[in-house]
């Protein structure tokens, strides 16, 4: 049977063109440059099917709507700013995290909590920044570099909170303030016109929700000070668009961390459904 055919491939580190089955970059010296024949599959996937912004804001609905409908009698539809509330049970059973749940070993809902949300307002919110940070970040850093971002700042979040507050927690907010420190680290880099206004708006933002945090009871601003420094430390080593283009290791390691959401949502189920009693709010 004949081998298979070469095809060629920009090299997922210096985007020199090379064959999909060199072992080593002749130009740059990278390990395995056509990422073992997956860097084209790579490439369409973000491109046609994972825009981030789309699969973050559409994962995030999804298991609200889904924390609502497996335990629908607990929901709190009350008219005040917890409406929509889904239970502590559901929340719980699909990867709400907390320092007891880190303590039993359940590590996977530093990844899971950041795709659950406690009540209508506090989904609307974050989503709605979401929606504003993402697109800059994708279109600053790139799509497989933003959502690494994204989901890591989450996991320094919840990591922060869980060590220090020891309470359950949830929602996207950390991610948010995650993307805010990447983005403002970027402009500081970046410099010029340009990196100053991106810079101060940061700065603004940042600045308000985390006093927007201080005056309001219930918010975890220990997690949105994890998720603001976990990002601007990944703003600061992560390369940027402009300096140099996004490769196809940042792409894979992306979809690797989303693949570890969904084992994650799997594992909590499996580990909370035989404890899980519906109605017993």
């Amino acid at each position: 049977m004949a081998g298979k055919r070469p095809r060629a491939v920009l090299c997922s580190s210096c985007r020199q063109l090379i064959s999909d089955q060199e072992k080593r970059c002749p130009y740059c010296g990278a390990v395995a440059p056509g990422l073992f024949g997956l860097s084209p599959g790579l490439q369409k996937l973000f491109r046609d099917h994972l825009e981030p912004t789309t699969v973050l804001v559409g994962t995030c609905v999804l298991m609200y709507g889904l924390s609502l409908v497996v335990d629908p009698s607990c929901v709190d539809l009350g008219i005040h700013l917890d409406f929509g509330s889904p239970s502590g049970q559901a929340l719980s059973m699909l990867g709400m995290t907390s320092g007891a749940a880190l303590a039993r070993g359940h590590v996977w809902t530093l990844l899971t909590a950041s795709f659950l949300h406690g009540s209508l307002l506090h989904i609307a919110f974050n989503m709605s920044w979401l929606r504003s940070l993402a697109p800059t970040a994708i279109a600053e850093f790139g799509p497989g570099r933003a959502v690494l971002i994204a989901l890591l700042s989450g996991v320094g979040c919840f990591l922060l909170s869980d060590l220090w507050t020891d309470a359950p927690t949830v929602g996207a907010s950390g991610a948010v303030f995650g993307l805010m420190g990447a983005l403002l680290a970027f402009g500081k880099r970046r410099g010029g016109t340009f990196g100053a206004a991106i810079r101060g708006e940061m700065l603004y933002w940042a600045g308000l929700m985390f006093f927007m945090g201080m005056a309001m009871s219930g918010v975890n601003n220990v997690g949105h000070l994890g998720g603001f420094l976990t990002g601007l430390a990944l703003g600061f080593v992560l390369p940027y668009k402009d300096r140099q283009r996004e490769t196809r290791l940042a792409q894979l390691g992306a979809l690797a961390l989303l693949l570890l959401v969904v084992a994650g949502f799997a594992a909590s189920v499996l580990v909370g459904l035989p404890h899980f009693s519906p109605g017993r709010c």
